[in-house]
């Protein structure tokens, strides 16, 4: 007469995931699945700067250290729509808009906590340096310099400048 939970709902239904033990098919996301996947979906040097922070409302927030990131990502808003999608299926209709939070100066605390919650912080914090301060004069500083200028051939004045600054900042944390 009492039919058992899992009967009712099968067995097959419960198949385990990789990254958060919930199954597959479930309609129940984990967020911090998300956060742990962030590079596959952006990139790895976006992902260094870019950590997505919530999604409520169809609208998924994404914390940036700098606007440059922010217009950056804003530019490539379709495609990374459709990334989340093809990674997170259950994620569609549920991820239509974006919108950026910009704190360079809470950054780099907000995203460690984040990664750490997703279990993936613990290798990147041990993977981190100090941050070290390169003099303008300084020959690795130089050398920086001189990559940004490649990489940033055909940009000129302020914001030639600030990409430059902001290249150099993360050449050098690396």
């Amino acid at each position: 007469m009492f039919k058992k939970v899992s009967d009712l709902l099968g067995q097959s239904h419960y198949s385990k995931s990789k990254f958060s033990g919930r199954s597959k098919n479930s309609e129940l996301f984990n967020f911090l699945d998300l956060i742990a996947r962030w590079e596959e979906i952006v990139g790895p040097k976006l992902s260094k700067v870019t950590v997505p922070l919530k999604n409520q409302g169809k609208t998924l927030t994404i914390l940036t250290n700098h606007s440059a990131y922010s217009q950056s990502l804003s530019m490539l808003e379709e495609t990374l729509k459709a990334k989340i999608i093809k990674t997170f299926p259950e994620l569609r209709g549920k991820v239509q808009f974006f919108k950026f939070q910009v704190s360079s100066q809470h950054f780099d605390e907000q995203r460690k906590d984040l990664l750490k919650r997703a279990n993936i912080g613990n290798q990147e914090v041990l993977k981190e340096k100090k941050q070290h301060l390169l003099h303008p004069q300084s020959p690795r500083y130089k050398a920086l310099r001189q990559e940004a200028l490649k990489e940033f051939e055909g940009m000129e004045g302020d914001l030639l400048e600030q990409m430059i600054s902001l290249y150099i900042q993360n050449k050098a944390q690396e």
